[in-house]
């Protein structure tokens, strides 16, 4: 395994995370405990240091499968990663972002993990007009101070949320999507990010299991799956960019996953890359590509400009 600097934060991580949205068990189709926990540990035996989770994956489920796995573990040598911002206690799901509710959701999710302090507590993708607010950012301060929480963090979608944390400088690490398919927080995002010594946390960078082949337009997912809701055009479009980026890597003797997640690596700005698994035998190939990389930079190049 290699490590990267996860920005300022002097925290040395694995350049492959664990992505824990899979198996909390409501966003991926259903899973099994016992796979979890042995995924989670095959990561662990290959230098995996790195866990991100929230609180709303499984409602609580995630984190308590990570608190399970975590106790035979040196808590000094792992980075726990936890989100908020999805009020999932008082009924449906909603996005809260309120200091009150802010308090109490990291103290649910410190129980849960069963930890005295969350190494990274993020925002779960607040809207611009609240990150331009600034008001998470003075409770994650109160969170920080309060010693519950080491350095604050924030899950973005967009570019303009990306660079409107960066110019506020009281983040710590962006999360954001980066994949073969989605390569719009490179450039701007990832230089400025450096330049401020923001660490970046790369999600999705299989495009949610696109990026595996495995599911044609005509799929039929789970009902506890997200992926239900993807519409029909964006599928058949997603669908024959992946058929190109096969051709273009056919005679590289590499797999597509292998690629992706190489592609995404090859970004230096790039902290580490939280791709999901919900069984060990996914873990292990997520790891060949810092096990054992087969990309140059040119083809690297060549892959990324494939759907442009």
């Amino acid at each position: 395994m290699h490590y990267r600097s996860l920005g300022r934060t002097q925290l040395r991580v694995s350049e492959i995370g664990f992505g824990c949205w899979a198996i909390g068990g409501n966003g991926y189709g259903p899973t099994r405990d016992e796979d979890s926990l042995s995924a989670l540990e095959t990561a662990w035996d290959h230098g995996v240091n790195f866990y991100d989770t929230a609180d709303t994956y499984g409602h609580g489920h995630s984190e308590d499968l990570l608190a399970c796995f975590l106790r035979t573990k040196p808590r000094d040598e792992v980075v726990v990663a936890t989100k908020a911002g999805w009020d999932f206690y008082h009924g449906g799901s909603r996005k809260n972002f309120e200091s009150d509710y802010l308090q109490f959701a990291c103290d649910q999710s410190l129980k849960r993990l069963q930890t005295d302090v969350i190494d990274i507590y993020q925002m779960h993708n607040p809207t611009l007009e609240i990150i331009e607010r600034g008001q998470i950012f003075e409770s994650l301060q109160n969170l920080k101070r309060a010693g519950k929480i080491r350095f604050c963090g924030v899950s973005v979608h967009r570019p303009e949320e990306a660079l409107a944390c960066i110019r506020d400088g009281r983040v710590d690490t962006l999360q954001l999507v980066l994949s073969l398919l989605e390569q719009k927080m490179t450039g701007e995002v990832l230089k400025e990010a450096s330049k401020a010594g923001v660490g970046v946390i790369v999600r999705e960078p299989l495009a949610c299991g696109l990026l595996s082949a495995n599911y044609p337009p005509d799929y039929q997912f789970h009902k506890n799956d997200h992926r239900r809701r993807w519409l029909a055009e964006k599928r058949e479009s997603d669908w024959a960019k992946v058929q190109i980026i096969q051709k273009k890597i056919e005679p590289w003797r590499i797999s597509l996953i292998q690629a992706a997640l190489e592609y995404v690596l090859s970004h230096t700005e790039v902290s580490t890359v939280i791709p999901g698994a919900k069984r060990r035998q996914q873990v292990a190939e997520n790891l060949l590509a810092t096990e054992n990389p087969v990309l140059s930079r040119e083809q690297v190049e060549d892959l990324s400009q494939t759907i442009h």
